[in-house]
């Protein structure tokens, strides 16, 4: 198997607000379709991703041009903030200030309601092996593509790696990214990781375009 997992394109943040389920922005659209055309002489098998704009809208623009339909997994889905989806940013920062000062910048969300690092890796783990890993990794002439998140990757890496996760991204990953592993010997087997190359051919802006705040 070779496992292609994609990052999604910047989606459009308003100021002040934390990430929840925004579409891409004019540049992530642009994103979206060159990292589209990386698999336009690749035989997708299978093309997973997560229920949200962002990853949809990117998937669906590889889907265009891999002729291939998109499956929804929603345990590969991004991390779940709880209430910090209610608030302001700066109205956050006002209620619980030790949290930014201490957390940031790690991820771990228990404290509104949302998920801890431990359980975030948890779930995205057991989606991974159950419905990527065992599923696939046997067949070494099958193509399979995940469209998801920077935590997500962040997480399959050290999952694959065997190291711990306790909130902190340790891989930067820019948005339409691809990193890259296959399965040699029933392990896996990263091959690249932040493969950027379309966004320098389409002379792309690499990172955020400033709006809003960054997205997972």
């Amino acid at each position: 198997m070779e496992l292609y997992l994609v990052r999604h394109g910047e989606s459009e943040i308003p100021p002040d607000t934390f990430q929840s389920d925004f579409p891409l922005s004019d540049l992530g659209h642009k994103q979206a379709s060159a990292v589209a055309g990386r698999f336009r002489d690749i035989s997708i098998d299978h093309l997973l991703t997560t229920p949200y704009q962002r990853t949809q809208a990117t998937a669906e623009a590889i889907a265009g041009v891999a002729h291939v339909k998109a499956i929804e997994e929603p345990g590969l889905g991004a991390f779940q903030t709880g209430g910090f989806h209610d608030v302001p940013v700066s109205k956050a920062r006002e209620s619980y200030p030790d949290w930014f000062e201490k957390t940031y910048p790690l991820q771990s969300y228990e404290l509104t309601g949302g998920e801890s690092a431990s359980a975030f890796f948890e779930r995205v783990t057991e989606a991974f092996v159950e419905k990527v890993w065992d599923r696939y990794y046997q067949n070494k002439d099958l193509n399979v593509v995940v469209v998801c998140h920077e935590e997500t990757i962040n997480v399959l890496l050290l999952h694959m790696l065997r190291l711990p996760f306790e909130g902190f991204q340790t891989f930067r990953l820019d948005h339409t990214s691809i990193t890259t592993v296959n399965s040699r010997q029933r392990k896996p087997r990263i091959t690249g990781v932040n493969d950027i190359a379309h966004l320098m051919m389409a002379g792309l802006p690499i990172g955020s375009s400033g709006k809003g705040r960054p997205a997972t």
